[in-house]
């Protein structure tokens, strides 16, 4: 082709090819996905840091047991007639007064109620005649008490039977009473034997809803209370040996 050809018939240009945008977008989609998973991280560790509590646990499910499920365990503890309190031992009343919460006057004062009750000599009573035959007998004073029979400790374990979801309760026993949040790992503490046989148990706080979940053992004796509400009052009928 001559010189004139080339000025009337130019060469083809070669064409720029297009660049694909989906794959030019692809790594700043995946760094804004690091970046968010990164933030979310560091602020469930902060909230973790801040508050003292596991923050995870407000994302769990609540209680959620079904209808029939619910009329078992309320049946159940209809029919129980009585639970088996096993008794804290000699041995094991220090431990068992350091773990019950008190104040110091409390605790002093339920240490004195432990004690067996203090005796005195009766009265002697005034001896009869005795025959001219028989030989002299020698009475020896009788004793009696001088105060109530002591107060008797017992152990009792407390645990959430469903989900762990922040349910808490309220016990009370021969003037003892304490609040205990619900946790699946049994919580074991020592309450004072009621004087009328029963333990009572108060519903406080009804965590993520669904009701409160709440077992009561002693020992290798167990209750499962009916699903309760809040403010709701059940008594647990208990003995001892």
């Amino acid at each position: 082709m001559d010189e004139l050809d080339k000025r009337v018939f130019p060469l083809p240009l070669t064409p720029t090819p297009k660049k694909d945008r989906r794959f030019s977008l692809r790594p700043v989609i995946g760094k804004s996905l690091v970046a968010t998973i990164v933030i979310v991280a560091a602020i469930s560790g902060i909230a973790a840091l801040t508050t003292g509590a596991d923050f995870w646990r407000h994302i769990h499910s609540a209680d959620n047991l079904s209808d029939s499920d619910r009329q078992a365990r309320s049946q159940a503890f209809a029919t129980l007639s009585s639970m088996r309190l096993l008794l804290v031992s000699d041995h094991d009343s220090a431990i068992a007064l350091d773990g019950m919460q008190l104040s110091p006057s409390a605790k002093e004062a339920l240490a004195k109620d432990l004690l067996p009750p203090e005796t005195e000599p009766a009265a002697a009573p005034v001896p009869q005649q005795a025959p001219q035959h028989s030989a002299a007998v020698a009475v020896q004073p009788a004793l009696k008490p001088t105060k109530s029979a002591p107060v008797q400790l017992a152990w009792i374990t407390l645990w959430d039977t469903d989900v762990e979801d922040g349910d808490v309760v309220r016990i009370d026993s021969r003037g003892y009473s304490r609040t205990v949040t619900l946790t699946t790992k049994p919580q074991t503490f020592a309450v004072p034997v009621p004087v009328d046989g029963v333990i009572q148990v108060t519903g406080v706080l009804d965590g993520e809803g669904g009701g409160i979940t709440v077992g009561l053992g002693s020992g290798a004796a167990q209750a499962v209370f009916p699903v309760m509400s809040v403010g709701q009052t059940l008594g647990l009928k208990v003995k001892v040996d």
